[in-house]
């Protein structure tokens, strides 16, 4: 192997070119004839074979701390050595970009920016030629992103490139993200790649003493090795935890990346189905997450989603200041240790977030002009009568209750949820914007749980008090609320609620009403047709669900058709979706062609993936075909992704029990 140095004689720029082996890729070297060698830089004429240029990592490192040398003299040899040392330097001049002394930082960043890759490969992809050309050229955050579109590439695309960016990326917090990138995605299956790609990364990566270096060579020993090395990683984050705390001038992104590399580490340990590994992992580094709220939240979060339980527990413990100003973090905390079966404690926590962001009493008082504080609809704290508190104030802690409370319902906490919205509804009046919009969050929510006689407290009044009062009805508009939903819900429950409790015929007019109400919510329809009835009300139904079928299959037809049409816009794929979706649902619940329902139903998956409702609706049309096993394992694989949804866990259980019946059918009988 060969470096071609240029002649020195001329001040202008020259370039040579360098075939690194391993890679096969061609390097440009720029070089300036000025009192500032680049990167690189050796005497005229000279044809040098970058084996004698070896020097020792100590070397090298005792040059670049002679950077900072209080004497010039000094300074300048240790300067015009590393340059003539060469590729053999530029990990350890990448490592100084970020050293505390800013002369050093300054030096090696400028030998290290003569190095000009040629960072694609000609075995490369088009779309990954394309997103790395002009890559050196760009800033750090185009950098950045780029590294982020390679990461979402499949393995078999993105890993050389990706190991290319962490082998001669100048910035060292970019080459450890393209590190952590590749650690990101999903390792093959096949035992003889695993082995390719670890002997892949062990050839091109040598210093094992720099922070990206040591990652990817542990990683390499593990798709190596078949398996993770939980010791092996901890003696790491060890080791670069105190480069963070004591080391360089990058020491937050140092941080934020090791951090990263505990989760990617940890969520692999779960993946090779280890989940007490994962656990000690997480716990073992609970130190590493910034003592800020955001971060917490972030990491808390993270740890839940893995069912790391006693990791969230620890976080709270650590940072119980913090835990305890946020409402967030405080069900974090108490989510974490009911799943643990620790409930008192979780509910003294629950209790204690419920507390945060206090909502004073409001009362109506008769109305004197002559009064400052007269206002009917002013704000009074019953047990502190003379301390005013600013209605957007109010609002504020209100808004916050009613997203909590969405986000506890999500997680499947209906219970902390409830008191939630309860606590808006009580303190605040009915035709408060908060009040009502906690009231119709609430009733949602209780929708979902089927829980009708819940739904009807909730909507009774919002529906009575839309009848008598037109203003309230222009601010719930003003506020995205429908009216004609309120009241096409309040009666789409009453009907459930009578189908439950009394005779279906009492249901017919209620449901009738509610789905004319509002046309648009098919379950109503849905429940119709389930709804035994005499002749005429089968008929009447049939003859509105053609109608609805025939809506929905236009509306799909317009979708489908419309980017071909000279119009001035067209329909996302979203949009297009939702259509496919709403034809397939109606139709796989009732009747019609099954078979062009779960196309719809797949296309509908096919445009925006991974969708739980879709798969829902997915997993319903393959029920209606009499595919159940299909049934099944799709509608699984939607409660796993929205594990806490009453509605998709019921479809799921339904699913299962008729696989079995059918199952058990189908067996023959023993003797």
């Amino acid at each position: 192997m060969f470096l071609i140095w240029p002649d020195r004689s001329s001040h202008a720029s020259f370039r040579s070119s360098v075939w690194f082996h391993g890679w096969g890729i061609a390097f440009g070297l720029t070089f300036m004839g000025s009192a500032s060698p680049s990167f690189g830089e050796q005497s005229s004429d000279s044809i040098v074979d970058i084996q004698t240029l070896e020097v020792s990592q100590a070397e090298i490192a005792e040059l670049i701390e002679g950077l900072a040398s209080d004497s010039y003299a000094t300074r300048i040899r240790c300067r015009d050595r590393l340059s003539r040392i060469g590729l053999a330097a530029f990990d350890q001049l990448r490592e100084a970009r970020e050293h505390p002394d800013s002369e050093v930082a300054i030096v090696a960043r400028r030998l290290t920016s003569g190095l000009q890759v040629q960072w694609s490969s000609p075995d490369d992809s088009s779309t990954v030629r394309d997103l790395l050309l002009e890559y050196g050229s760009r800033s750090i955050t185009e950098r950045q992103d780029r590294i982020t579109q390679l990461a979402e590439l499949p393995r078999g695309e993105s890993f050389e490139p990706l190991l290319r960016l962490a082998r001669f990326e100048p910035e060292p917090a970019l080459a450890r993200s393209a590190a952590l990138a590749m650690m990101r995605q999903d390792t093959t299956d096949e035992a003889s790649k695993r082995l390719e790609e670890a002997h892949s990364i062990q050839s091109k990566i040598q210093d094992p003493e720099l922070i990206a270096n040591a990652w990817l060579l542990q990683y390499a020993n593990d798709l190596e090795n078949g398996e993770l090395s939980p010791k092996q990683w901890q003696v790491l984050f060890d080791k670069h935890r105190r480069v963070a705390v004591h080391g360089d001038t990058g020491t937050n992104d140092t941080t934020r990346q090791l951090l990263q590399l505990v989760w990617i580490t940890a969520e692999r340990a779960i993946a090779e189905g280890s989940p007490a590994s994962a656990l000690e992992i997480v716990r073992d580094n609970v130190d590493l997450i910034p003592a800020r709220t955001r971060d917490l939240i972030q990491a808390t979060g993270w740890a839940l989603d893995h069912s790391l339980y006693p990791a969230v527990a620890a976080m709270y413990e650590t940072h119980l200041e913090l835990f305890e100003k946020s409402p967030i973090l405080l069900y974090s905390a108490a989510e974490a240790y009911s799943r643990i079966d620790q409930a008192p404690i979780a509910d003294q926590l629950a209790a204690l977030a419920l507390e945060i962001n206090p909502l004073p009493i409001w009362v109506d008082q008769p109305h004197d002009p002559a009064s400052p504080n007269s206002d009917p609809a002013s704000p009074n704290n019953a047990e502190q009568p003379d301390r005013f508190v600013h209605p957007q104030v109010i609002r504020l802690h209100a808004e916050a209750h009613v997203k909590i409370a969405f986000e506890l319902a999500q997680r499947g906490l209906f219970r902390w949820a409830e008191k939630e919205f309860q606590l808006v509804i009580e303190r605040l009046p009915l035709d408060h914007t908060m009040a009502a919009r906690a009231r119709l969050q609430a009733a949602e929510m209780h929708s979902e749980l089927q829980n009708h006689e819940a739904v009807i407290e909730m909507l009774t009044p919002l529906a009575e008090r839309i009848e008598r009062d037109n203003e309230f009805e222009e601010r719930l508009i003003a506020d995205q609320f429908s009216s004609a939903i309120v009241r096409s819900n309040l009666d789409f429950h009453r009907g459930l609620l009578l189908i439950e409790q009394g005779p279906p015929e009492q249901a017919q007019p209620v449901l009738k009403r509610a789905f004319e109400t509002n046309r648009e919510n098919i379950d109503i329809l849905i429940a119709m047709y389930r709804l035994d009835g005499d002749q005429a009300w089968q008929d009447e139904v049939r003859q509105t669900l053609t109608e609805q079928i025939g809506i929905a299959e236009a509306e799909v037809n317009e979708a489908v058709n419309t980017p071909r049409r000279l119009v001035p816009f067209r329909l996302s794929d979203n949009n297009v979706a939702k259509r496919l979706n709403a034809y397939a649902w109606l139709v796989s619940n009732t009747e019609g062609d099954y078979q062009k329902a779960l196309k719809y139903s797949r296309e509908s998956l096919r445009l925006t993936p991974n969708q739980p409702a879709l798969m829902d609706t997915c997993a319903r049309c393959y029920f209606a075909v009499g595919d159940l096993e299909a049934a099944v394992k799709m509608q699984a694989e939607a409660c796993e992704r929205m594990p806490h949804s009453p509605p998709l866990q019921r479809q799921l259980e339904q699913f299962e029990q008729a696989l079995k019946s059918s199952r058990s059918t189908a067996s023959p009988q023993s003797p």
